[in-house]
């Protein structure tokens, strides 16, 4: 009995822990910046291959750049979003263009690359017009988040002000990208 009171006592606790809530002032003051730049390492790991290079991530309003590199620094993939859709260049290969970039990465390197979204899940918010779950730390940041049946795990912020999401890492079915951003530039 003692057994099945604690394991209900603690799926009630840890059932408190998950919100859906507006993003926090604390993480909200980190990411006010429309234009900004990050410079860091990503790692792509599915069912049939694991990748890992780095990323130079240009990001406007209207428009994203992002550049992704083998670790001696040759382009592997670049990814541009603009008002006309998505264009991805791959060497050796055709530019390719779409609509969105999930259809994008999927159709020409094996997995979803899901743009959209991480443009905001790097800033520790939720992509807006799409419900979200949330859990915070103790000092109001973003621990995880569930948005698009992608999940977001922030496992360290930078310590610099504002403090913006160092460490996370991406899942969804069967896919596995962790990022680390190296540098932060508010433009």
């Amino acid at each position: 009995m003692r057994v099945a009171s604690a394991a209900a006592l603690l799926a009630l606790l840890l059932g408190g822990c998950a919100t859906v809530s507006p993003v926090r002032p604390a993480v909200e003051a980190a990411a006010r910046s429309v234009n900004w730049t990050l410079l860091g390492r990503i790692g792509v790991q599915n069912d049939e291959q694991k990748l890992s290079g780095q990323i130079r991530w240009q990001h406007r309003e209207d428009r994203d750049d992002l550049l992704m590199s083998s670790p001696l620094g040759q382009g592997v993939a670049r990814i541009v979003r603009d008002g006309e859709g998505v264009t991805l260049e791959v060497p050796h290969q055709p530019t390719r263009h779409a609509r969105d970039a999930d259809t994008l990465t999927r159709e020409v390197l094996g997995y979803v690359l899901p743009v959209a979204g991480l443009a905001w899940w790097v800033q520790a918010r939720p992509a807006p017009g799409s419900a979200f779950e949330a859990t915070h730390d103790a000092a109001g940041r973003l621990a995880q988040l569930r948005q698009d049946g992608w999940t977001i795990d922030y496992l360290q912020y930078s310590t610099d002000a504002p403090a913006r999401p160092r460490k996370l890492v991406v899942t969804r079915a069967g896919l596995e990208i962790r990022l680390v951003a190296d540098n932060w530039q508010s433009e």
